[in-house]
């Protein structure tokens, strides 16, 4: 039901028109870590999210005002429709629905939900899931009204505009025209609304709304609005739907007609294939198909994880741009389940990955070939893994990384047991071409039990950046292993303290950047050390470009890695320099970091350099094996608070304010709150705002996850 429907005529206010109110407190019936402040921090990079039918979150407005209408900002509400409820109450407990209805599903931007003014002290949205799954989560809120009534003067709406029509034109475009309203002053403007969103207010009788999506049904209704900001009631509902412009839906439930229908996609196709299960004795190739940005090629099941991809059969994606490959469930053998080749602009999304297994090597995910770039891996799960090989692996030409792809908001779990070698489960670039920048991305990914590789994620390109992921439990390190101009920030490294091996950040190469890191209850020594800047085998000098192709595969010496503002607590070591090989690092700063263990060497240089130290602090076990002054590393309590399991600043801990030196890219902490003024020591700023980001669990990522 759209907003319009809903609406009779509104209550002129005191102020001549609704203004924005003020929300004196919000709560909610549940949430994940993304809690209800969120909706009111004017960011859409925030959201509150509960699971579940029935789940709300709750505005006191502090006292009881008129309420005209509600604006909401639905997180990914650009991808999915949300059904809900807007309520209002008097007094918190009892509740009138004053708006039923859905978002429209083609913007994540604020949405207007308009119905008759009510007088209320409490607004109520209550959440019903949405088209992809049963989360609930909002981005922002407003509600707007005033005081009261007017005392006097115009107060009549006009009438009810009617007749109103919808006709589509073309694919982007629909015309509408209706019968006009009349008022006793006059009519100044029509608002035009397609489903909840208000998307024009022509003084005339017709509008036409351009800018659509092909084969796509839209409804409008009008409402008329008159100098004094009376508005009449809804007209009558019109919907359209807008030609094809050459998209087509294609459904499939046999592999023949899989292969069929890839053979003819083209720009804009939908291939949707039903419940079922899909086999081939080779690949399913997808070979020189193009969608483009608006309109890409999309392969999805009709039901997220129903649609299973067995036996020898699996997806080859070459010389193709712009396809989407969502919510399958991969269970083939012996092949790679999806390989792209000399592709751009692919998306794997909401799928499963759980291959059977045969006791040979075999990659998942491949990534690679010429003219390889900005491919997004997302919302997917991927294990159990037992056999040799990675999850997913990136490579490229015989020169050159694949570029600017992205992985975030997956699921990777049960990889192992360890291997010497080739069981990553992420690997970017290889020796060979890790000279090459790949500028790849990897975030807000969950891994948990990943023990296949003594690198869980092993980089071997230049210029990625790995931030605000979750490693539980995982045997192994995310490690820098050739390449350079890494930055690894916002990450969780979290062990139970029993399990062996649980590691951190290793580090080789140039001008690395390791900073706002978590990592507690880790049992990791030498090269699964909580942060090793690690000694080396070769040295490429300063700008790292002194080589041949046989020193590519070797440990290069490191220069200028800048380690701060990280938190180690609990775990059996800290901060470890040169622990390995022949050649220290170089010229490297190691500033503003709080390590507290009961046991070890907490700042530990196995080989002399010239590293600074600065404004760190340690406390619990032996310092430092080298003499440091107290301004390098003091011997201090930071004086940790319990807070969602994490060990935080205190509101008296020292470390408050006491950083040195300025390091520019360090303007947040581990949590996304703000760091203000000197900034705290560690990777906690100490604040009393709302937490943007936490340790990630398995409701935050993977294919049903918001």
């Amino acid at each position: 039901m759209s907003a319009a429907s809903n609406t009779a005529s509104a209550t002129t206010q005191a102020s001549g028109s609704p203004a924005k109110l003020a929300v004196a407190a919000v709560s909610a019936s549940s949430d994940d870590g993304n809690v209800p402040a969120n909706t009111l921090d004017g960011s859409l990079s925030t959201r509150w999210s509960g699971q579940g039918d029935g789940q709300w979150i709750l505005y006191d407005l502090g006292t009881s005002t008129t309420i005209s209408y509600v604006k909401i900002a639905w997180y990914s509400g650009d991808t999915r429709v949300e059904t809900f409820d807007i309520q209002t109450s008097a007094d918190g407990t009892n509740f009138n629905t004053v708006y039923s209805g859905a978002n429209s599903g083609t913007t994540d931007s604020l949405e207007t939900y308009d119905f008759t003014d009510a007088a209320a002290r409490f607004v109520r949205i209550v959440g019903h899931g949405n088209t992809v799954n049963n989360w609930n989560s909002i981005s922002e809120t407003e509600i707007w009204g005033g005081t009261g009534t007017v005392g006097g003067g115009d107060s009549q709406a006009p009438t009810t505009p009617s007749s109103l029509t919808a006709t589509a034109v073309s694919s982007s475009q629909i015309n509408l025209s209706w019968t006009g309203s009349t008022d006793n002053v006059g009519v100044t403007a029509y608002d035009v609304y397609r489903g909840a969103t208000l998307v024009g207010s022509p003084a005339t009788t017709s509008f036409s709304d351009t800018g659509l999506s092909a084969s796509t049904a839209y409804s409008y209704t009008v409402k008329a609005r008159d100098a004094a900001g009376n508005v009449s009631a809804a007209s009558n509902t019109a919907s359209a739907t807008t030609q094809a412009g050459g998209g087509t839906v294609v459904n499939v439930s046999t592999s023949a007609q899989l292969i069929s229908a890839f053979s003819t996609a083209t720009a804009g196709t939908t291939i949707v294939l039903a419940n079922g299960t899909y086999t081939n004795s080779g690949n399913f190739s997808i070979s020189s198909k193009n969608g483009t940005s608006s309109s890409p090629i999309t392969i999805k099941a009709a039901n997220t994880g129903q649609a299973i991809i067995s036996g020898g059969a699996y997806f080859i994606v070459s010389s193709s741009s712009y396809i989407v490959i969502q919510g399958l469930k991969f269970t083939n053998t012996g092949n790679t389940a999806i390989k792209l080749d000399q592709s751009n602009n692919i998306q794997i999304t909401r799928n499963t990955f759980a291959l059977t297994e045969d006791g040979n090597s075999l990659k998942w995910v491949y990534v690679g070939g010429a003219n390889s770039h900005h491919n997004k891996i997302d919302h997917n799960e991927f294990g159990p893994k037992h056999d040799l090989g990675n999850f997913i692996t990136f490579d490229g030409s015989a020169t050159q990384i694949s570029q600017y792809d992205t992985v975030e908001y997956n699921y990777f779990h049960d990889i192992g047991p360890r291997a010497t070698n080739e069981m990553e489960s992420i690997r970017v670039g290889w020796s060979q071409i890790s000279m090459s920048d790949a500028f790849d991305l990897i975030q807000y990914n969950l891994f948990e039990n990943a023990d296949g590789d003594p690198e869980y994620i092993s980089v071997k390109s230049g210029h990625n950046t790995v931030r605000y992921n979750t490693f539980r439990n995982s045997e192994g390190v995310l490690s820098a292993r050739h390449g350079h101009g890494q930055s690894f920030y916002g990450n969780y490294f979290l062990g139970d303290g029993v399990k062996e091996g649980t590691g951190g950040i290793r580090l080789y190469a140039n001008d690395h950047k390791v900073y706002n890191n978590y990592f507690e209850g880790l049992t990791g020594t030498g090269y699964s050390a909580a942060i090793s800047i690690d000694g080396g085998d070769f040295d490429g000098g300063p700008s790292g470009s002194t080589f041949t192709s046989s020193d590519l595969s070797k440990h290069w010496r490191i220069y200028r890695a800048q380690i701060v503002n990280n938190t180690i607590v609990n775990s059996a070591t800290g901060i470890v320099v040169g622990e390995h090989y022949t050649t220290a690092p170089v010229d490297s700063i190691i500033a503003n970091n709080i390590v507290k263990n009961s046991s070890g060497t907490l700042y530990n240089e196995v080989k002399t350099s010239n590293t600074t130290f600065q404004g760190n602090f340690g406390n619990g076990s032996t310092l430092s094996n080298v003499s440091r002054t107290s301004t390098e590393i003091s011997n201090t309590n930071p004086l940790f608070t319990t807070v969602g399991g994490l060990q935080k600043l205190s509101s008296t801990s020292p470390a408050i304010n006491a950083s040195q030196g300025t390091y520019a890219f360090v303007t947040e902490d581990m949590d996304g709150q703000a760091r203000s003024g000197v900034n705290d020591v560690g990777a906690d700023e100490y604040s009393t705002g709302s937490i943007v980001r936490q340790p990630l669990t398995t409701a935050n990522v993977g294919p049903l996850a918001p």
